[in-house]
């Protein structure tokens, strides 16, 4: 690791501070997926597939109102949203967490069903500050390549429809945000491509590294033999709920490993947030690397933290700790 990305990550750990609320909480209202993405290990999950109780969800969102309505709050994180849209189920949703004061919702999505059950009109009459969709590739080759399952054609003229419609309502929010994981052999010769195509269609670009999701996936741009460690932005910053209220180590613990319980009757948002703290959060920024869960022990996706966006556009649609130094981030993965 050269010593530029030594100094671009010491200047994220140095902005690492303790927070009495998640600043951002992913929340996993499905872990179904329509695709199998290379670069993610979801084809490979073993615990169950299923969508998160609605009673739980409410659960989650009314103390969410209450105690931090500023909190960046993902309705899902690693399996595909828009499963849920049919029947209006995940719109219900969102304007449930609306009504009880969440105001800083972002949805990502792999646009394949955006077509479906008017979600197109859906996600612009949403409470959504961000609407994220994980293209990662340009020509019809690399996207169908690295997401498979989805058909390059079908996808852009989704999305090209929705960034249409919305111009021709005239609204602002929800931003949309293209985003682009970078895989350096398959598609990183595409990047500036993307980036033009969906500029000049109004969307914004966001371009970021490749996850290893703690070493399941080969990613060549992170450095297993260096000794050099900072704290985890992720692993600080970032609280994930499982489809049935576990709360894990981070995002990246995508099976699991570890866990400080589940949300329900006996355990808050706010106390799991707690317990994560002494376990996770306070041994990183002590560096005592051989106290963190097993989990954390040997994941080095620390190392991706950092994305390249387009100027804001819209007030409110960065992570909040984009404007606290350079703009460098470590948003979920």
């Amino acid at each position: 690791m050269d010593r530029a990305h030594q100094d671009k990550l010491l200047a994220i750990e140095s902005q690492l501070v303790e927070h009495p609320f998640p600043p951002q909480l992913v929340v996993e209202n499905t872990s179904y997926c329509n695709q199998k993405c290379i670069h993610c290990n979801h084809r490979n999950l073993v615990r169950p597939k299923k969508h998160m109780e609605r009673q739980l969800w409410n659960r989650i969102v009314e103390e969410v109102g209450r105690e931090s309505p500023g909190t960046e709050l993902w309705p899902t994180f690693y399996g595909e949203a828009l499963i849920l849209a049919k029947d209006n189920e995940l719109w219900n949703r969102l304007d449930y967490a609306a009504k009880v004061g969440c105001n800083n919702l972002v949805l990502n999505s792999n646009a394949m069903l955006l077509d479906r059950w008017d979600n197109i009109e859906r996600v612009l009459e949403s409470p959504l500050k961000r609407f994220i969709l994980s293209i990662d590739g340009f020509s019809t080759e690399t996207y169908e390549k690295v997401r498979v399952g989805g058909k390059r054609e079908k996808i852009y003229a989704q999305v090209e429809n929705l960034l249409n419609r919305k111009a021709q309502r005239g609204q602002a929010y929800p931003a949309i945000i293209c985003q682009f994981s970078v895989l350096q052999d398959i598609n990183g010769h595409e990047v500036e491509e993307y980036r033009r195509h969906w500029q000049e269609r109004g969307a914004e670009v966001k371009v970021r590294p490749q996850l290893e999701w703690g070493g399941v996936v080969h990613a060549p741009n992170i450095d297993h033999d260096s000794d050099f460690r900072i704290a985890c932005p992720w692993g600080n910053n970032t609280m994930a709920i499982h489809q049935d209220g576990k709360v894990v180590t981070c995002a990246v613990d995508y099976e699991g490993l570890f866990s400080v319980g589940a949300i329900g009757d006996t355990l808050s948002v706010k106390e799991a947030w707690q317990r994560l703290g002494a376990a996770v959060r306070t041994p990183h920024r002590e560096h005592r690397w051989n106290a963190l869960p097993s989990i954390c022990q040997g994941c080095r996706d620390w190392q991706t933290a950092g994305a390249s966006y387009d100027e804001e556009k819209l007030p409110g649609t960065r992570p909040f700790w984009y404007h606290q130094g350079e703009p460098v981030t470590a948003e979920c993965p």
